[in-house]
């Protein structure tokens, strides 16, 4: 059996605007840069249609020089070149969680949980935060399902002790309304996909904090 982590430093750092990546709808590295200046520090690749090493590098080396978590969206392969891995359910289900867990030591594990009884199933001793959505429709996943609202995201989070992600359809309008419910990070994407990255993550990030309860 795989016991508790000896050390909880990067579950600590699970906190705040949490920017995701998808290279196929910007440019990897200048987007990271903009995040990076406006204030964000934890950001997730998610590249399904994959992502040379290089690539993936410069933003990982970007965003520890910033004092960031930068973590891969599935591919656990990758994901030993940054920070950890995020995980859906059917991909998690693929794995063998304790022996990634060996394999990672202190990298971060996240996994999505749509239902109460999925984040009461994710082992502490396995996985490192949740994240719980979609909070409202969104446009850049469409196999999301449907929105749980920010009851549901209150449900997921109220059903495991690990922090929790808030994920789907949240941007400058909605993040304090999801800061409000308590949960300790807000993962955005469609909202960033703008003119000015910058400006955006600097307002979503200014947001976030003035509605911390």
């Amino acid at each position: 059996m795989v016991t508790a982590r000896s050390g909880d430093a990067p579950r600590s750092r699970l906190r705040g605007v949490y920017a995701l990546i998808d290279p196929d709808r910007v440019e990897p590295i200048a987007f990271t840069e903009a995040l990076l200046r406006g204030g964000i520090r934890l950001v997730q690749v998610r590249a399904k249609n994959g992502l040379d090493g290089a690539t993936l590098l410069a933003i990982v080396g970007r965003v520890r020089a910033a004092g960031g978590l930068a973590l891969v969206n599935d591919d656990v392969r990758l994901a030993r070149l940054a920070d950890g891995v995020h995980l859906g359910q059917e991909d998690a289900a693929l794995l063998d969680l304790p022996q990634l867990r060996r394999a990672f030591g202190g990298a971060v594990i996240g996994l999505s949980c749509g239902t109460p009884q999925e984040a009461r199933a994710a082992d502490p001793a396995l996985v490192d935060y949740v994240a719980a959505g979609p909070a409202f429709a969104t446009p850049s996943k469409h196999d999301a399902g449907l929105p749980i609202g920010l009851s549901g995201v209150r449900a997921v989070a109220a059903a495991s002790s690990l922090p929790c992600a808030a994920i789907g359809g949240i941007g400058i309008a909605t993040i304090a309304r999801v800061r409000e419910t308590g949960v300790p990070m807000a993962a955005v994407i469609s909202a960033l996909v703008c003119e000015d990255v910058e400006g955006a993550a600097r307002e979503l990030v200014r947001r976030w904090a003035s509605a911390a309860p």
